[in-house]
């Protein structure tokens, strides 16, 4: 995700088992060049962890609903691309290998 010019972040998710992860993240900046660049970055860095805790935070509620089942599908928008991609090569992944398990039975 680009915010501003000069810098960017990354979100890194990590899973741990089916249904947890770890989550990551890392903020990239251009060198500052004086004091008042420096504090800009620490003031960006502190905010950012506001809004990641706020993103974060739906994490858990949304697991849990997709347990439950009570919501079969889950649409997503066009800021999701990089989720979409994620989704279509696991179902690719997963589709080859069923159809492999089913080859070595037959």
């Amino acid at each position: 995700m680009i915010w501003k010019p000069n810098w960017y972040l990354t979100y890194h998710y990590w899973p741990t088992s089916y249904n947890t992860h770890t989550f990551e993240c890392s903020l990239y900046f251009v060198p500052p060049t004086n004091a008042y660049e420096r504090l800009q970055h620490e003031l960006a860095a502190v905010t950012f962890k506001e809004y990641a805790l706020q993103d974060a935070n739906t994490l858990e509620a949304t697991q849990t609903m997709i347990e439950s089942r009570a919501v079969e599908e889950f649409p997503l928008c066009d800021q999701e691309v990089m989720l979409r991609h994620l989704h279509t090569t696991a179902r690719g992944y997963v589709a080859e290998h069923q159809a492999k398990k089913q080859q070595a039975s037959a």
